[in-house]
């Protein structure tokens, strides 16, 4: 991994506080533009209903961190990242049952 991308993986998700837009878009080395089309597609959704105003909450940070890490080593477009998103996270979901499941029952 290249050491000028750590930006992106050294976001704390369990941040309490919201982040704003520039914030958002210092931490993760992105354009404006990029994000605003993320939410656009879905990719990530803020608080607020003006630019000015977005909010980002921690876990649309952890969100938004994975869209970027998915583009840049993946290169997926913008359009499919919400549902590669979405998979991952009922993938994790899944993961976690499993693990309760076989804690229960095998052991």
């Amino acid at each position: 991994m290249n050491e000028q991308r750590a930006p992106i993986e050294a976001i704390d998700a369990g941040e309490p506080e919201a982040l704003t837009l520039h914030q958002v878009c210092s931490i993760l080395e992105l354009h404006t533009e990029v994000v605003c089309e993320w939410v656009a597609e879905g990719v990530v959704q803020p608080s607020g209903e003006r630019l000015g105003e977005w909010q980002f909450a921690p876990g649309q940070i952890e969100r938004a961190r994975r869209a970027r890490r998915l583009q840049r080593d993946l290169e997926l477009n913008t359009e499919s990242l919400p549902l590669v998103l979405d998979l991952l996270r009922e993938v994790e979901h899944l993961r976690s049952r499993l693990r309760i499941i076989e804690h229960r029952f095998l052991e």
